[in-house]
């Protein structure tokens, strides 16, 4: 009852206010999606109390979401008609952003009618003393709103802090004043694993993680998050900030290194005697008197479609980092600064060519062309055993591999290799079949976009929580008309603005549409959530460069490749792509560019036919990147934990999504290259995939040009071409 008299009272000082003479007065009308539930009447009945009080005068409307659009209308006589069919023709679609409303407001009276949803932190809405913010949505934010009246020394209506659920929901509010709820997922070996251990390190009170691996609980900012696994002797003690809302942790299982040891699952020997390979033929690990390491074809899963997936994990002091080839394995630590530290890979008794780690090398040794299914065993050797036969080769340690040719074959010659990549062959007369949606189709059946926006608002009554849906409208308004495109993708935004894959997610789409205002705030909030994460750091540089702020972007990149403004960060991950978009920008654009301090390897430019940046929005998900060459056959880049358990935890851990490739002519003809959608980590989240991809022709040359290629993959359509081109 008490603040129903509030509201009454505030209503009769609004009326007062309105006596005075004003001609001109500011409407700013929230257009997001969250506005859904707002009443309208409650909301036309004060500005019909408006227009009787004061029946001539001119209104500027300000419908604002993602973007904002003026429009001005001429009241006379008390009527605002013309007003009210406009404002009750808008359907609310988009997100909430109220940056720039303060630089459109032309009036000093201004009325805001918003719910107070804020996407961005810390932001309030520009009220200034003796305006009004009027709210009727019954999922306002009423801090936010309380937030931006009393800085601004303007008044509040809110007219659903009436209602009983909010009244119960304020209380309730302050019981727990200084608690925030934090939300996670434990992954073990990158499965999202349940019955895991959750609890506040000082407290006795024990949660446990879901089937899916999720968990749930009150903490403040200062308080550590013990998270133990019993079943897989693993443990981990995670911090909480001031930024965190919601964890991904990260462990390890099932194998324990100490040291030269092993532990490993006990498994029965077929043979009587443990021989292992020593270079010299099988002997006794009794007999050779030093540490050997092996694994058999037992141990090789069908799953493992690359050589180094069989070896990473499986030896300890065995070192491969993400993306690096099995010839560009360490064993502990490096042994030189300056010189090679990569180890010697031995294929049936045959040693290959040696990959060098050594300043200035250009080695391009590799073993990718090594079947799994046909390695019969693999063995590690080290420090006598490995150099007793290959010498100074053999200085960083040696792989043995020994396929099942050579095994069976008794070495009697003239054997098939079959070592090499099998069943590669890309049929080219098969087609990727994508199956289009009912919204799709819909909206094809259109060329007016006003009539296919109409379409696909109605369409949105039975959609609301289905994000494909969203998806699918931005693929077909993308085109045509981008700030429908831009309005339709920021509804996931506004429904997942806790979410950080969801925020990459949009803003992979809005860089697509060149709407570089909304991709800056939201790269800022993905900053927040992440103050160390690199993407939002690249994402920053890549920002400018598309302004054509080259300076700054050259700032920026030269900062983010020295480990940013304190030289803490870990960038080697995305090294390779730092040192093009330098390297590029240098070329390009030296003669606009202070340059004094820029070290020197960066003036020698790299060139190359094809250049191509994938970056996706959600580093929790398993893909394929496919190349198809002119031979029709085909290479996949596996973004899986099969092929590379630790990338994914990496960037989790460091914060980046991203990967380089590039095609030389050394092999001309139709290359075409494909996305493959597996699914995420947590198998029970459906949450589409979007990769946003730059792709360069003659990258490094004068001719230089870029494409950038926007799609989506899930379930339904999980695999799509990125792009053919010809080389």
């Amino acid at each position: 009852m008490k603040r129903l008299s509030i509201l009454v009272i505030l209503l009769a000082n609004l009326l007062d206010a309105q006596g005075v003479e004003n001609n001109t007065i500011t409407i700013c009308w929230d257009t997001s999606f969250s506005m859904l539930s707002r009443d309208m009447e409650k909301e036309f009945e004060i500005l019909e109390k408006i227009f009787k009080k004061n029946p001539d005068q001119t209104v500027q409307l300000l419908l604002f979401d993602i973007a904002i659009e003026e429009k001005v209308f001429q009241i006379n006589n008390g009527d605002w008609s013309e007003l009210k069919t406009t404002l009750t023709s808008v359907v609310p679609d988009g997100a909430t952003v109220y940056e720039g409303l303060a630089a459109k407001i032309a009036n000093k009276t201004v009325y805001f009618f918003t719910d107070g949803n804020a996407l961005v932190p810390d932001e309030v809405l520009p009220v200034k003393k003796g305006n009004y913010v009027i709210s009727s949505a019954l999922g306002r934010n009423e801090e936010f709103l309380k937030k931006s009246a009393l800085v601004g020394r303007g008044r509040l209506m809110d007219f659903a802090a009436i209602l009983p659920d909010n009244i119960k929901a304020t209380a309730a509010a302050k019981e727990l004043p200084n608690k925030k709820e934090i939300t996670g997922t434990v992954y073990i070996d990158n499965v999202p694993t349940n019955d895991i251990e959750i609890r506040i390190i000082g407290s006795n009170k024990i949660i446990k993680t879901d089937s899916s691996g999720k968990f749930s609980l009150p903490a403040v900012p200062g308080d550590s998050i013990l998270i133990t696994s019993r079943a897989n002797k693993t443990m981990k003690t995670v911090p909480i900030g001031y930024f965190n809302n919601s964890l991904d942790v990260f462990l390890k299982a099932n194998v324990t290194t100490l040291d030269e040891v092993v532990v490993t699952e006990q498994r029965v020997n077929a043979i009587s005697e443990d021989l292992v390979n020593t270079g010299n033929g099988l002997k006794s690990k009794e007999e050779i008197g030093y540490a050997v390491q092996s694994i058999d074809s037992e141990d090789i899963t069908p799953i493992q479609t690359d050589i180094r997936q069989s070896v990473q994990g499986r030896f300890s002091g065995v070192n491969l980092g993400p993306g690096e080839d099995l010839t560009q394995v360490t064993m502990r630590t490096n042994a030189t600064i300056l010189g090679n530290n990569y180890g010697l890979i031995v294929i049936d008794g045959v040693p290959m060519e040696q990959n060098d780690s050594s300043f200035g090398s250009s080695s391009n040794a590799a073993s990718s062309f090594v079947n799994p299914d046909n390695v019969a065993d693999i063995t590690v050797l080290k420090g006598y055993a490995a150099t007793n036969r290959y010498g100074s080769a053999g200085n960083n340690g040696v792989i043995l591999i020994t396929t099942k040719t050579a095994s069976y074959g008794g070495g009697t010659g003239g054997t098939k290799n079959t070592a090499l990549a099998q069943n590669n062959v890309y049929d080219p007369e098969a087609k990727i079949i994508i199956t289009k949606s009912a919204l799709t189709k819909a909206l094809e059946a259109y060329t007016d976009m006003d009539k296919a926006y109409g379409k696909y608002l109605t369409l949105r009554n039975f959609n609301e929580n289905n994000d494909s849906f969203y998806l699918d409208a931005f693929e077909f308004f993308k085109d045509k008309d981008r700030k429908l495109a831009a309005r339709v993708i920021s509804n996931l935004w506004e429904k997942n603005s806790d979410k950080e894959s969801y925020l990459s997610l949009v803003a992979l789409s809005l860089r697509y549409l060149g709407d570089y205002d909304a991709v800056q705030i939201l790269n800022n909030q993905l900053n927040t959530a992440k103050p160390t994460a690199l993407q939002p750091f690249f994402t920053e540089a890549k920002l400018q460069l598309e302004q054509k702020e080259y300076q700054a972007a050259l700032d920026r990149l030269i900062t983010l490749a020295n480990g940013g403004a304190y030289g803490t960060m870990e960038v080697s991950p995305i090294s390779k792509s730092l040192e093009r978009e330098l390297k590029n920008l240098i070329f390009q654009k030296r003669d606009v560019l202070d340059i004094t301090k820029v070290a020197e390897p960066y003036f020698k430019n790299t060139q190359m036919n094809m250049r191509l940046l994938v970056e996706w929005s959600n580093a929790k998900t398993e893909f394929n990147v496919q190349f198809v060459n002119p031979q029709n056959r085909y290479f996949n880049w596996e973004h899986t934990s099969a092929a590379n358990s630790g990338r994914i935890e990496e960037e989790v851990s460091l914060g980046y999504a991203m990967e380089e490739f590039e095609l030389y002519d050394d092999l001309k003809g139709n290359w075409k290259i494909n996305a493959d959608f597996l699914g995420n980590l947590d198998r029970d989240n459906s949450e589409p995939l979007v990769l946003l991809c730059s792709v360069y022709s003659n990258f490094g040359y004068p001719s230089q040009t870029k494409k950038l290629v926007w799609l989506y993959l899930d379930g339904q359509n999980p695999k799509k071409e990125i792009i053919a081109l010809k080389i």
